[in-house]
């Protein structure tokens, strides 16, 4: 068995708007990081209706991370941050997130919202570690990750630029 080496990260210079041919690396690493999953065809009117869709490639055109997000007014909710599981605890979501702050920062938005499973402790952990609070819950909001589970509420969190 090999034990290639990861592909490199440069800083920051390989993240870029996505263009129509990203969409299926995206589409894939939305299915392996999400339990409600956007489809193929979601993900392509979102590209086409001026979401912010970002995407992050390695050094060798692998797709390592993507921001999915929408600008309302001044504030900015973003929808996804995912993370390909290769690329997993390196720091590379504290780094998209810090990106896309400053980005938004320079762009004049105000305040960034996003929700988050209860459940999911590391991705909390990441964002109150760039100082997003809590600021509130909604019930039942995510499907269950399996059948017979019970649906699961979100934290909503806001970081104010």
């Amino acid at each position: 068995m090999s034990t290639r080496p990861v592909p490199l990260l440069d800083d920051m210079e390989n993240i870029r708007p996505a263009i129509h041919e990203d969409i299926q690396a995206v589409f894939e690493l939305n299915l392996a990081s999400f339990a409600e999953a956007w489809s193929h065809q979601a993900l392509m009117d979102a590209l086409e209706h001026d979401y912010d869709l970002d995407v992050w490639h390695t050094t060798h055109g692998k797709l390592a991370a993507y921001y999915l997000g929408q600008d309302v007014l001044d504030e900015v909710h973003i929808m996804q941050l995912a993370v390909a599981p290769t690329f997993r605890r390196q720091g590379l979501g504290i780094r998209l997130t810090r990106y896309i702050l400053d980005k938004k920062h320079r762009e004049g938005m105000r305040h960034v919202w996003l929700e988050v499973r209860a459940s999911n402790v590391a991705a909390q952990h990441l964002y109150t570690g760039l100082d997003f609070r809590i600021s509130g819950i909604r019930k039942n909001y995510y499907t269950p990750r399996s059948e017979g589970f019970p649906r699961e509420d979100a934290r909503v969190m806001r970081y104010d630029l």
